[in-house]
């Protein structure tokens, strides 16, 4: 079994990306995963970017903490294979995880938000293992949306040798340590950003740097310009990840 989890699709020029090259590897993957919290502008998903997603080949789009930008994100959420981060707290709307089945295999798919710089949310470790034990599964795969490294890998230790693999979203830089903790679960601790490179986190340069210059707020601007694809690629040989490997494409 074969699965791709694609990065943070930011704005224009990731769904461009997406739309131009998942279609052409799409089938070599049993699944693919995709986070779309920024696809919509740069903040949030809408009933357009989530479209362009899913005739792609996304099987399941995750959020983040940019869930709540858009309002047609309340159409999709309940009706559709779209999850948010399984540590809001009860009574939110949607739900924190998702189960795709493919010839009798369940693979568990879920996320939790870092509470470090991002926010109050209920414990994402406890959060963890209470998803692992009431929901059935053959193997799980789980995505921390985080701010701080530290907390990334801190999760992927308690669950190592629980889960087939945990991967890190949110900052929008790929990160070298794609690899297996010692008790055999895969991590990279962020998978990257699909989108423009020549920005600021997939943001207006200038619009950005005005930020730091002048120390005032200022409205977000998705850049433009030619998008890379980034994605990390798992194998299982039954249920554990027995080869992890990030995967980029530039758009020509």
């Amino acid at each position: 079994m074969r699965v791709l989890f694609v990065g943070d699709v930011v704005a224009g020029p990731g769904l461009r990306a997406v739309a131009l090259h998942l279609p052409d590897i799409r089938r070599r993957y049993d699944w693919v995963i995709i986070n779309g919290e920024n696809a919509a502008g740069g903040k949030g998903l809408d009933r357009k970017s989530y479209r362009i997603l899913r005739e792609a080949g996304a099987d399941l789009v995750t959020l983040g903490n940019h869930a709540w930008d858009r309002k047609g994100v309340y159409d999709l959420i309940d009706r559709e294979p779209v999850i948010r981060a399984a540590n809001y707290p009860p009574g939110t709307p949607g739900q924190g995880w998702w189960v795709l089945e493919r010839g009798g295999f369940r693979l568990l798919v879920f996320q939790v938000m870092g509470r470090v710089f991002m926010g109050l949310f209920d414990d994402p470790f406890r959060t963890a293992d209470r998803i692992l034990e009431e929901v059935p599964h053959d193997a799980a795969i789980v995505e921390i949306h985080a701010e701080a490294t530290s907390e990334k890998y801190a999760l992927g230790h308690y669950l190592d040798g629980r889960v087939a693999a945990v991967l890190g979203t949110h900052t929008h830089v790929p990160t070298l340590d794609a690899g297996f903790l010692p008790r055999g679960t895969a991590f990279q601790s962020d998978v990257g950003m699909t989108g423009t490179y020549n920005s600021v986190i997939g943001g207006d340069i200038n619009t950005f740097l005005d930020r730091f210059l002048t120390s005032r707020p200022q409205p977000f601007r998705s850049a433009e310009g030619a998008a890379s694809f980034l994605a990390t690629e798992l194998v299982f040989s039954g249920t554990r990840v027995q080869a992890i490997s990030p995967y980029r494409w530039e758009e020509p």
